[in-house]
């Protein structure tokens, strides 16, 4: 018998562009994703249908690892207890944005309208199938741009369930400003800069000041728990992977006394390494993070590609390293032979 499970094959939906889906999560060479519903867009779902699924997809996971989890992070020691209820709500349909990342695909600021999850989800409640306790997790695209974006931040927080909404604070929300006060909601802001010409590189908008002067309105909502306000820091190569913007970067957290961070890489320069083989500049600037985040007093999470490439670690040729000082530390934390790798001022 196989004892690896999760909480989202069990108690979780996700709403993806065209389909409804036990979770959110992408690995191992397009795995994960799985499937629920098929060319869904936002009509009302027959839950019976829809834990009859779950059910049988669980019991063929005890008996095998299901191909779509094969591999999958999140894997481990679960115990199923056949609850026919849905705690965990992911919501990554929305495929409309107010920022044109340039590491972001081109279908987020397209204009294509997303489809309402309103009604479904209090369909859900009505029927006896949501519990609470949970977490709903809001990504895109711009989730402030979803319909009945507000009414459903309001409907989870009324039912017992936290939201955690990533979101560009280009557009500010007064809900998720009441959700903050009541230590209901954390809000994930990729701000990926630290002043405005490397913000409007990176975002195609010109939009930092006002991010800004809305980041510390976040902020003083979620005083009494600074850590539902987490800023972001994506390293982009060439345009922000160095120490002169992280330098900046922190001191603008000072400035905005900002208390979590989260630092991740790039989609597609992840995924060029999904070999697990990352340029040691990577690992070196991960490591200034760290430094820097133990010198400001400030809390570091490492998101998704970047977490899995750090567990993984493997040393690849590199001629992107910038300070001589760091490169010479990094050799030293990490044990490298200084001739595995190169060095190009």
């Amino acid at each position: 018998m196989n004892n690896l499970g999760c909480i989202f094959l069990e108690s979780g939906i996700n709403f993806d562009l065209n389909t409804v889906c036990d979770c959110c999560i992408s690995h191992n060479d397009g795995r994960g994703l799985p499937i629920l519903i098929y060319n869904y867009r936002g009509q009302q779902i027959d839950w019976n249908k829809l834990f009859d699924i779950k059910a049988k997809r669980i019991e063929q996971q005890k008996e095998k690892t299901i191909y779509d989890c094969e591999g999958c992070y999140h894997l481990g020691e679960y115990t199923f207890s056949n609850e026919r209820k849905i705690s965990q709500f992911h919501f990554s349909h929305c495929r409309v944005c107010n920022a044109k990342c340039i590491y972001c695909s081109d279908e987020y600021s397209n204009g294509i309208l997303n489809y309402n999850t309103y009604p479904v989800i209090l369909d859900l409640i009505e029927k006896g199938f949501y519990k609470a306790g949970g977490e709903a997790t809001f990504q895109g695209g711009e989730p402030t741009l979803m319909q009945n974006f507000d009414e459903l931040i309001n409907l989870f927080i009324q039912n017992g369930t936290v939201v955690r909404v990533h979101t560009s604070a280009i557009k500010y929300s007064s809900t998720l400003e009441d959700a903050l006060k009541k230590n209901m909601a954390s809000v994930v802001i990729s701000l990926d800069s630290a002043c405005s010409k490397t913000y409007k590189k990176i975002k195609q908008v010109d939009a930092f000041d006002s991010v800004c002067k809305n980041i510390e309105k976040y902020i003083q909502a979620s005083e009494n728990n600074n850590q539902n306000l987490i800023l972001k820091y994506i390293i982009i190569p060439g345009v922000n992977d160095n120490v002169k913007e992280i330098d900046k970067f922190f001191n603008l957290l000072k400035d905005l006394k900002v208390k979590t961070i989260a630092v991740d890489i790039e989609v597609q320069y992840a995924r060029k390494y999904d070999n697990k083989e990352v340029s040691p500049h990577i690992f070196l600037l991960y490591d200034y993070f760290q430094y820097l985040a133990d010198k400001f007093h400030i809390e570091l999470l490492t998101y998704s590609f970047l977490s899995y490439v750090l567990q993984n670690r493997k040393i690849k040729k590199s001629s992107f390293i910038n300070n001589k000082f760091l490169y010479v530390w990094f050799l030293n934390r990490h044990n490298i032979k200084s001739k595995n790798i190169s060095y190009k001022r």
